[in-house]
């Protein structure tokens, strides 16, 4: 009986493959280095007192 089930559902046969989750494209990394000298090519020109 319990095997009827399980053939019924699908969970006895062998041609039940899990599908794999596709692999998300990697983003690129951007360092802290990258990040300072980011942030000093676009900050305003300090002003002179």
């Amino acid at each position: 009986m319990e095997q009827e089930i399980k053939n019924a559902v699908g969970l006895g046969s062998p041609e039940l493959v899990i599908e794999s989750k596709p692999k998300p494209e990697p983003k690129p990394t951007v360092t802290i280095y990258d990040f300072g000298a980011l942030l000093s090519k676009h900050e305003p020109p300090k002003k002179q007192r």
